[in-house]
């Protein structure tokens, strides 16, 4: 059901403005076409509970971060990376001169 909300939010819109949400409406106030199974489906249950409270949108916890802490982090990793790339052409060399 992954229009879901969206529906149970045209139900609860519609029935502020006065309306019953029925079928007809909810297609007729859609953005884009909806399956009429999930149209059913989420009608039933708004009309069991018309008062149902949508859940909210979570919002991911990303904390931004400074440039200079973003620099330290891209330093850090190109350390790493010249240490690994150093790593393989020493092993690189070094197999060279066994053959």
């Amino acid at each position: 059901m992954q229009h879901h909300h969206y529906i149970l939010s045209l139900c609860q819109s519609l029935s502020q403005s006065g309306k019953t949400p029925s079928v007809a409406l909810i297609k007729r106030h859609a953005s884009h076409p909806l399956p009429l199974p999930e149209i059913l489906a989420v009608l039933q249950k708004w009309k069991k509970n018309p008062n149902i409270e949508l859940p909210k949108p979570r919002q991911a916890a990303v904390t931004p971060i400074s440039t200079e802490q973003r620099l330290d982090k891209l330093e850090v990793r190109m350390d790493r990376l010249e240490t690994l790339l150093e790593k393989l052409l020493d092993k690189k060399m070094r197999t060279d001169h066994t053959d």
